[in-house]
């Protein structure tokens, strides 16, 4: 976790970093939903 202080002295930094986390955070749940999707029909 960055201190507040740095994220106002970069904002162009905290905000790449939110966009990737944001794309990193899609993609896992992407991931995991067609994971549990796959999973509950290959059961069935």
């Amino acid at each position: 976790m960055l201190p507040l202080t740095h994220t106002q002295v970069c904002p162009a930094t905290s905000a790449s970093r939110s966009v990737s986390a944001t794309r990193v955070n899609g993609l896992s749940a992407l991931v995991s939903f067609y994971f549990g999707y796959w999973f509950s029909h290959w059961r069935a």
